[in-house]
C-alpha cells in the first residue's frame, strides 16, 4: 500500500506527465489540451499547489520534457511541439513515414535527437488492446527531419535511454513488455526484449534518479478476460468494431501500481494502492530526491516518499 499515502502537489484533470524548469516549477498537461505549471517553484514538503495555464497545444498533452530552456510536448495528434519560455508555440512535426502522427505520447531528449513515441492510429486505445494490431511506432526528429525508427510496436507509450548510450527502451502497453533498442552503434536498427509478460499494461518509463533501473508506470493491470479473449482472434475483431463511445468506456479496475526494474529488465520492487486513491498511474518523474506519478484518473499529480528514489 506504498503508494495510498502519497502527497497530492497539484489537481489538474487528465495529468499525466511532469516536467520541471530550471526554477523549479511543475508543469503537467491537462484533458483540456493545455500544459499548466505551478505558480510558484515546487518545495519538499509543498501540497495542493495552484497553476496556471502556460500554453494551449491543440491535442491532449501526455508527454512532456525540456531541452534546453525550451519545452518539448508530445500533443495527441497535433504532433510534437516545442514552446518557448513566453509560450510561443512551433509544431515541429505531426507527420512521419508518410502518414499523420496519430497519437504522440512519450519523448526522450539526448544530445543528438528527440525520440518519440506514436503510440496507435486508433482514436481510443482500447481498440488497440482489443485488436492488437501493433501499429505503434517510435520516431526521432533531428535537424528539422523526422524518421521512423521502429515500427510495429504496440501501443507504444514510453520510452527512455537503455542501461548503454547506444540504446533505447519503449513501453509497448498492449503487449505487456519493455522492448530495447539499438538506435546507433554496432547494432544500430536492432530490437530485443528488455521485460516481458508484466503484470499489466506498461505505461511511461523513466530512469531511476541513481541511474539504477526504472520506474515503469502501470496504468491498469492484467485483465484476466482480456488475456483470455486473446485467444480468439475473431471475436477480438468484432469488439474491436464497437462504437467509439462504447469503448471509451471500457477501463480497467481503479489500482496504483508502479514498478521498478533492474538495468536488466527484471521486476525488483512494486508500489501499489489497492483502494485506487492513486490509481492510473502514467509516468512517474524524478526531481530532487522524490517521485512525481501522474494519475490522470484521480486529476492529480502526486508526491511519493524520497525514501524511493
Amino acid at each position: 500500500r506504498s503508494l495510498t499515502d502519497a502527497d497530492t502537489v497539484v489537481k489538474v484533470e487528465g495529468a499525466e506527465d511532469t516536467a520541471f524548469d530550471d526554477a523549479g516549477r511543475l508543469y503537467t498537461g491537462g484533458a483540456d489540451g493545455t500544459v499548466y505549471r505551478t505558480v510558484e517553484p515546487v518545495g519538499a514538503g509543498d501540497t495542493d499547489l495552484a497553476v496556471e495555464s502556460f500554453v494551449e497545444t491543440g491535442g491532449r498533452p501526455p508527454g512532456l520534457a525540456f531541452d534546453g530552456e525550451d519545452l518539448l510536448v508530445c500533443a495527441g495528434s497535433a504532433g510534437l511541439l516545442s514552446v518557448t519560455p513566453d509560450g510561443t508555440v512551433e509544431i515541429l512535426t505531426d507527420r512521419a513515414g508518410g502518414r499523420p502522427v496519430t497519437d504522440a505520447d512519450d519523448l526522450h531528449v539526448p544530445d543528438d535527437a528527440v525520440y518519440f513515441t506514436d503510440a496507435t492510429v486508433h482514436d481510443h486505445v482500447q481498440q488497440e488492446l482489443l485488436e492488437l494490431r501493433d501499429t505503434g511506432r517510435l520516431l526521432s526528429y533531428r535537424d528539422g527531419e523526422v524518421t521512423v525508427e521502429l515500427d510495429g510496436l504496440g501501443l507504444a507509450s514510453g520510452v527512455a535511454p537503455g542501461p548503454d548510450e547506444d540504446s533505447l527502451l519503449v513501453a509497448e502497453t498492449s503487449r505487456y513488455r519493455v522492448t530495447r533498442y539499438y538506435h546507433r552503434g554496432g547494432r544500430a536498427g536492432e530490437r530485443e526484449p528488455f521485460a516481458t509478460n508484466l503484470p499489466g499494461y506498461p505505461g511511461s518509463i523513466d530512469r531511476v534518479a541513481d541511474g539504477d533501473g526504472y520506474w515503469v508506470a502501470v496504468p491498469t493491470p492484467r485483465d484476466g478476460t482480456l488475456d483470455r479473449l486473446h485467444g480468439s482472434p475473431w471475436l477480438v475483431r468484432q469488439l474491436g468494431k464497437l462504437p467509439d463511445e462504447v469503448l471509451a468506456r471500457l477501463d480497467g479496475d481503479d489500482y496504483g501500481l508502479l514498478l521498478r526494474l533492474n538495468e536488466a529488465g527484471a521486476i525488483v520492487d512494486s508500489h501499489h494502492d489497492p483502494t485506487g486513491g492513486v490509481s492510473g498511474v502514467t509516468s512517474g518523474t524524478p526531481h530532487e530526491g522524490a517521485l512525481y506519478l501522474g494519475s490522470p484518473g484521480n486529476g492529480r499529480v502526486v508526491r511519493v516518499r524520497p525514501e524511493w528514489s
